[in-house]
């Protein structure tokens, strides 16, 4: 319960400080572009200009131009904030048209105080008031210019964070779907192995049964240990593999010949953690179980390019003619989707029966050495 309280209460800190820097954004680019606006209004009226009036020598033009740029920060200023404070998505559009229509209704009252600044420093000036109409052509598209750079950097800020919502769902759903498959493992594996130890206890064969059940802890430990987020070494599945063949030749005795060829640069790739565990409980039900004279399963393992291939072999019936595509149960459609899952169409499981007898399964994935299991562009975007 407490760690779950401080996971929320790191997400709404974590969201309130997303949220403070996006608006601090707003504000610097406020007032970076009121900045750039004086600077553009100032040299526009000074380079290129006719000469002064003797009269107006003395008038401060520049001073007059930042008062009135400040007069606009200030006034859209308010305007952004009520924008920002504003930032709901049950407003939608009506939030812009706010922004734009307050930007619009800010020009009467800009233009009242263009015309009323420069009385502040020559209380004499003789003027005629301008037109509204020339003001918004002369000054007034900065407000409306101003609005689209507000409009622009919200509405980027709403497509970013829609994408990273939807990243993280597709992260989450990857994830819940990855370990879903990883512990289908267990409770399938598990139910063979306790039948067969119920059985040696049944046929007083205790001795035996104590040998399982020791083994079984010792390949639950490994599986409990690993991560479903997290590739493992090659040679350590082959390891884990030896133990849920002892498993099995525990049951089987001498009816079951294993043997493990794999390359020493295989050996050193990463795959998904007991990726290779269904294929060889699959061989071993199809394959050993139904012969009296039981089988042998040979795993090869090399480095083709910039792929790994596992091929699994075996002498048994092979596959049944009714489905040549893969055997009946969850062994092989629980690795092909584990591999459909993490990557995509660039990994993938083929089953087809040996010309001499026996099946044949052969997996390829990508050759990596990285620890950590991240959704590709292809598991994200359907397969």
């Amino acid at each position: 319960m407490i760690s779950r309280v401080g996971a929320t209460e790191g997400k709404a800190e974590a969201k309130f400080a997303e949220r403070r820097g996006d608006q601090a954004r707003h504000w610097l680019v406020h007032a970076g572009f009121w900045a750039l606006y004086l600077g553009f209004r100032h040299a526009a009226a000074t380079f290129g200009a006719p000469p002064t009036p003797p009269e107006l020598a003395e008038f401060p033009f520049f001073t007059n131009r930042a008062l009135a740029a400040a007069c606009y920060a200030v006034a859209t200023g308010a305007l952004l904030a009520l924008f920002l404070w504003r930032r709901s998505t049950r407003l939608g559009v009506w939030r812009y048209a706010i922004l734009f229509g307050g930007a619009i209704a800010l020009m009467a009252p800009l233009h009242a105080i263009e015309e009323f600044t420069p009385r502040l420093f020559a209380p004499d000036l003789d003027s005629e008031p301008g037109n509204i109409f020339a003001y918004a052509f002369s000054f007034g598209w900065a407000l409306l210019l101003w609005a689209t750079v507000q409009a622009l950097m919200d509405y980027h800020h709403r497509i970013v964070a829609q994408a990273q919502l939807i990243n993280r769902a597709q992260a989450l759903a990857f994830d819940a779907q990855l370990k879903m498959l990883h512990y289908q493992i267990n409770p399938h594996f598990l139910f063979n192995t306790l039948n067969a130890i119920s059985t040696l206890v049944l046929e007083r064969k205790a001795d035996l049964a104590e040998r399982m059940l020791m083994q079984l802890s010792g390949f639950l430990r490994y599986t409990l240990d690993r991560d479903p987020n997290e590739l493992a070494l090659l040679s350590d599945e082959l390891a884990a593999q030896h133990k849920y063949l002892e498993i099995e030749q525990t049951r089987f005795g001498d009816k079951l010949a294993v043997s493990f060829d794999a390359t020493p640069e295989a050996r050193r790739a990463r795959v998904p953690s007991l990726i290779l565990q269904p294929i060889l409980e699959n061989a071993v039900k199809h394959a050993i179980t139904p012969r009296a004279d039981g089988g042998r399963i040979d795993l090869s393992a090399w480095r083709d390019g910039e792929y790994l291939r596992i091929r699994i072999e075996d002498n048994g019936p092979g596959l049944a003619p009714v489905n040549p595509g893969e055997r009946r149960g969850m062994g092989l459609a629980n690795a092909r989707e584990r591999l459909s899952v993490i990557y995509g169409r660039r990994a993938g499981l083929i089953a087809s029966n040996r010309p001499q007898g026996g099946c044949s399964i052969e997996v390829w994935l990508p050759f990596e050495q990285e620890a950590i299991l991240e959704p590709t562009s292809e598991s994200l975007a359907g397969r």
